[in-house]
């Protein structure tokens, strides 16, 4: 997976740089070593970046209309049938939300879907507050090191998520109250910390480490 900057800089986290991400499509249901697949199955990107999918093998297609997920907020589509490799297909994600996709195709009784599908979550970064819909959000110690501590004023089952500068997710975890992320193995810098839960709710932070 690659994620490319179509701006020529980029400051992490002060700034909105649209990205574009890589995802490979491929695979085939008569080759149990290579099942249908893309790859990555799961993106957290902000609003407005594009995702880009490949088909590299087989025939493939990108379906994540609103009649197979109702819950999407739009729906997103290249074909409603597969089409054989090679293609490339881009999509621009404009509004927040979770995205489920897969592909329709099927083979013998057997579907590509089995395997073959995933997920996009779209961010605002806009919607960073200083206040959370928690109430008050303290991380300590920072800069952090092996771990950083998230101590949340409330008892709500909150999913964290550890984003690198690049836009990359490299750690995810969830918890209530007081809650330890692992940073070890991390390179030092500046991170985004998300914070979510089951109502679609999210608070961004971010801090040093090192």
């Amino acid at each position: 997976m690659k994620a490319l900057l179509t701006l020529t800089a980029f400051l992490p986290f002060a700034c909105i740089a649209q990205t574009t991400w890589d995802v490979e499509v491929g695979g085939s249901l008569l080759d149990p070593n290579n099942l249908p697949y893309y790859d990555p199955m799961e993106l957290v990107i902000d609003v407005g970046d594009i995702v880009r999918w490949t088909n590299i093998s087989g025939s493939h297609n990108v379906f994540g209309q609103l009649s197979t997920f109702p819950d999407n907020p739009e729906g997103f589509a290249n074909n409603a049938n597969p089409q054989s490799a090679p293609w490339v297909w881009s999509h621009t994600f404009t509004i927040p939300g979770a995205y489920d996709y897969e592909c329709t195709g099927s083979f013998q009784g057997q579907f590509h879907s089995t395997t073959q599908f995933g997920t996009i979550t779209v961010v605002d970064p806009n919607s960073v507050k200083e206040e959370s819909p928690w109430g008050g959000v303290k991380l300590y110690p920072v800069p952090a090191n092996e771990t950083l501590n998230v101590n949340i004023g409330t008892s709500d089952p909150l999913r964290m998520e550890l984003v690198a500068p690049d836009g990359r997710s490299v750690r995810k975890s969830a918890g209530t109250g007081l809650m330890t992320l692992d940073l070890s193995g991390l390179p030092d810098g500046l991170y985004l910390l998300r914070l979510s839960d089951a109502k679609g709710r999210m608070f961004s932070r971010p801090f040093m480490k090192g």
